[in-house]
């Protein structure tokens, strides 16, 4: 019974309840010598940390799962442990050790046809942590790889969110057309009707993509129009409404409009330490464009900085590089 409401919990969004009944069916599991069950019911747990954005308490609990002595009994446990851990990493900026347990999670599950769906989620987040970290041309070759696994036995969720990931990594590197093209595919296959939440992230996560391409288009201002209200529907998260404010950001910076975009970027910098190091990191930077461009200088270079040390941070070099490259430019 405290399983079941766990689980019910969690698909209502009741991460509190979920939380609590997980670790109440845990323990009792525990007591009746099911290991796999109190495995299972704190992965559950970790799941619902994640969910919430309590991405640092996500982390310790998915080190506790992978070290678990059951994840060494059974590749399956110690992929989806890997894969969480690689998601709470990446969410940390932490993305050398993200690229490392994803990579882990997929070679544990490569080539098992019963654990094809383990695989897709381990490439899913092996392809994010590449991306962050701009090695694009690995990332694409994961890509293709992921692209291959999608036959018609994969279901359309699955789908969808494995298109959405490979459109993103498209657009990273300039295949404009193919991204737009894979997040259209995403789009037939992710329904707001099943999971408003996943449709918000998913049109949230177009409309960055589109907007780092520079792509000022009727299709990025619907993505970012239909995340706010996905997103208003669903409540989000602290860091899920930040990146919502920063995806309009970046669309009235690439508009011209330097008033909003400052206005809305300023009081977002000051609680970066909600967000990822290297989103924290790409505010920054758009906010010292945005400043250099109103003639605001001192306080243009300082967040050109800022945004430096943090892609630092976040092992982004490529990255940081490329904002002192500006820097030095408008210096």
């Amino acid at each position: 019974m405290a399983e079941l409401q766990a689980r019910e919990s969690w698909k209502n969004r009741d991460y509190t309840t979920a939380k609590a009944r997980a670790s109440e069916a845990a323990a009792l599991a525990l007591e009746a010598g099911d290991r796999s069950g109190a495995w299972t019911m704190n992965y559950l747990r970790a799941e619902c940390l994640r969910d919430e954005g309590s991405i640092p308490e996500c982390l310790e609990l998915a080190k506790l799962l992978a070290d678990d002595p059951l994840s060494s009994e059974y590749p399956s446990m110690a992929a989806r442990a890997y894969t969480l851990l690689a998601v709470a990493q990446q969410g940390l900026g932490h993305l050398p050790e993200a690229v490392a347990a994803a990579t882990s999670a997929a070679r544990l599950v490569a080539g098992e046809p019963e654990d094809i769906y383990l695989y897709i989620e381990a490439q899913r987040a092996l392809i994010a942590g590449l991306a962050e970290s701009r090695r694009l041309d690995e990332a694409w070759t994961q890509c293709l790889l992921l692209e291959s696994l999608l036959t018609d036995l994969v279901d359309e969720d699955t789908a969808g969110k494995a298109y959405w990931v490979i459109g993103n990594v498209a657009f990273l590197i300039g295949r404009l057309t193919d991204g737009g093209r894979y997040h259209d595919m995403a789009a037939e296959w992710l329904s707001p009707s099943k999971d408003v939440d996943l449709w918000a992230r998913f049109n949230r996560a177009s409309a960055v993509m589109r907007l780092e391409a520079e792509l000022i288009e009727p299709a990025t201002l619907r993505c970012i129009e239909r995340a706010e209200l996905a997103t208003e529907v669903v409540g989000g998260s602290g860091r899920d409404l930040l990146e919502m404010s920063f995806a309009r950001a970046h669309w009235h910076f690439l508009t011209g409009d330097m008033d909003t975009a400052i206005s809305l970027l300023r009081p977002l910098c000051t609680k970066a330490g909600i967000l990822a190091a290297q989103t924290a990191g790409e505010a920054s930077f758009l906010l010292g464009k945005a400043l250099l461009a109103s003639g605001e200088h001192a306080e243009g270079m300082q967040r050109l900085e800022d945004a430096a040390a943090l892609f630092d941070d976040a092992a982004a070099s490529e990255r940081s590089a490329q904002v002192r490259a500006f820097a030095g430019g408008e210096g």
